[in-house]
């Protein structure tokens, strides 16, 4: 029996050996960075006790099973993941690769280097070591081995609170420097892009004093600090030593990114205006967001705390999504550009959280899903406030032209004569020119007042509006310049054409019903003068003594003075 016994573990242990040769990765001359994942065995332990011995042997007795799914990812678990890589170096020579684990949150990461079950290297990893530890000075983990001719086995111990991704790449040293510099042009793009928007939105709150910009300048901050910590930028920059940064401010900033994103969603959507419901109950809002940061703060638990905040971004994306739906329903023009933003940013989170959690096939587009999706969210959102900083503009410059307009005659007011007149007044003194100026006092419309009553009045001040602007021309400036009184600026001008200009409006005027039931005469004083000869009030002073002399001959006439 004992024979027997030993006959089969012999068969075993060859047949175990046969397999993992047959599945062995191969050095070749091609030395590019590869995904490995494919060539590796698994094992989960789910006590966290398995030493290194242990796992040579229980890869031995057929304990590991093939990858045969190419799994990268495996969610959040508490179990350590072990994976063993058998390399064969088929060269004469030694092979110098680099093996690097292309995930920055990974908690504890031990590297083995077995040969003829000997432990020929051990290598420790992960962020709950300083980073001035790490053999190769990385955003990403790796170390360097000079893989002897023959078989290699690489064993791979992994723990980690955040979920469990670990894509394994082998390759030539130059390969990962490569690589590490087309990941750095992506990275300073992405952060350059984040910066000139989050400069361009402190800017327009400058200016506008309006919250939704700094909201999304906090907003796009919290975003980029989130990401430049969970991608290994900050652990490999700025706080190398601090372990303690490293393993808190991911879950933390987080939060404050989420948070961020919903204070920022109820302003920009005006959701005092179009959902004042909700509006109202934004404060209970913030405060069950802010209990539940210090509910997770108290149970400390990393894992805890990334899986409900990942629970939670998707749930705000969704309630993101309807109140922009309800929102541009209830006419906000600004929602038009939130909702399809908003399942940019959705659906890129999506896809990399997917992809984290091995619910699909893992790349690195796909783990970058999340940064691209957010680009583009934010690139959409930055559009829209411009948008919303046009709006601003031309409602603003439709106030200050609203506010130099007569709203009953439709004609320019007093206020608008210094911007209006002034610089064709300054124009014609360097040319030399003359400038004309007509003053018309309606006759006897306190009579229409008090005869027929303001709102009979009121139509024929804006009948004479009118009329005056359909007959005047294009380089003439009508105003209405108090009560009955309106006042026409004519540069290029000179007296003779004034008073023909003005004699022929008092005839129209003169022959025609302004109203239905009411015709109007005129009594109009003209001067006209070279604007270096003499100051614009004065010339002004002149017309209005005109137009007193017109009411003494009469009423019904134009007087001109030269």
């Amino acid at each position: 029996m004992s024979v027997f016994r030993a006959v089969i573990n012999i068969v075993i242990i060859l047949g175990a050996a046969l397999a993992s040769a047959a599945s062995a990765y191969t050095s070749e001359s091609n030395t590019d960075i590869t995904l490995v994942n494919e060539h590796l065995y698994l094992l989960s332990d789910t006590t966290g006790d398995l030493t290194i011995g242990e796992a040579i042997k229980a890869f031995q007795t057929q304990r590991f099973s093939p990858n045969n799914q190419t799994q990268v990812s495996f969610g959040f678990t508490n179990d350590t993941l072990w994976a063993i890589l058998p390399f064969t170096n088929e060269s004469e020579s030694d092979n110098n690769l680099v093996i690097k684990i292309d995930n920055a949150w990974l908690d504890e990461i031990d590297i083995y280097f077995v040969q003829d079950e000997r432990v020929l290297q051990r290598t420790a990893l992960g962020d709950t070591l300083p980073f001035m530890q790490r053999p190769i000075s990385r955003r990403m983990p790796a170390v360097a081995y000079q893989f002897p001719p023959g078989r290699t086995d690489v064993y791979f111990r992994v723990h980690s609170k955040d979920p469990l991704t670990v894509p394994i790449y082998i390759g030539a040293e130059e390969s990962h420097v490569a690589a590490a510099s087309s990941n750095a042009y992506f990275y300073g793009a992405l952060y350059g892009i984040l910066s000139i928007l989050l400069i361009y939105n402190v800017a327009l709150y400058s200016y506008l004093k309006e919250l939704k910009y700094l909201l999304y300048s906090a907003y796009l901050f919290a975003f980029t600090i989130f990401n430049y910590t969970y991608t290994g930028h900050g652990f490999w920059t700025l706080w190398p030593e601090s372990i303690w940064l490293q393993q808190s401010l991911m879950p933390t900033l987080m939060f404050a990114y989420l948070f961020c994103g919903v204070i920022f969603t109820l302003e920009f959507l005006n959701t005092r205006t179009y959902l004042p419901s909700l509006f109202a109950f934004r404060y209970k809002l913030y405060g069950g967001l802010l209990i539940l940061a210090i509910s997770l703060l108290l149970i400390n638990d990393r894992s805890i705390a990334i899986m409900t905040q990942l629970i939670i971004l998707t749930t705000l994306s969704v309630w993101m999504l309807v109140i922009g739906y309800y929102s541009y329903k209830n006419g906000n023009r600004l929602a038009k550009f939130f909702v399809p933003a908003v399942i940019m940013g959705t659906g890129g989170a999506t896809i990399s959280s997917l992809a984290t959690w091995g619910i699909i096939p893992y790349s690195q587009w796909a783990f970058r899903g999340i940064e691209i999706g957010m680009l583009m969210e934010m690139s959409l959102l930055s559009i829209s406030l411009g948008f919303n900083f046009k709006m601003v503009q031309e409602a603003r410059k439709s106030a200050e032209i609203n506010a130099r307009i007569d709203t009953l005659t439709n004609l320019y007011n007093r206020r608008a004569f210094a911007d209006l007149v002034h610089p064709l007044w300054q124009l014609g003194k360097r040319n030399k020119t003359p400038m004309a100026i007509i003053l018309i006092d309606l006759d006897w419309f306190k009579r229409i007042n008090d005869e027929y009553g303001h709102a009979i009045g009121d139509e024929v001040l804006e009948g004479v509006g009118r009329e005056l602007k359909q007959r005047l021309r294009e380089s003439d400036i009508p105003l209405r310049w108090g009560g009955e009184e309106f006042l026409i600026f004519l540069p290029n001008t000179d007296t003779s054409e004034a008073h023909q200009l003005a004699d022929n409006l008092r005839k129209h005027f003169d022959s025609k019903n302004i109203t239905p039931a009411q015709k109007v005469t005129m009594s109009i004083g003209v001067v006209s003068a070279l604007s270096h000869e003499i100051e614009l009030d004065k010339l002004i002073g002149l017309a209005d003594k005109a137009l007193y002399q017109a009411k003494q001959k009469g009423r019904n006439c134009v007087v001109s003075l030269n």
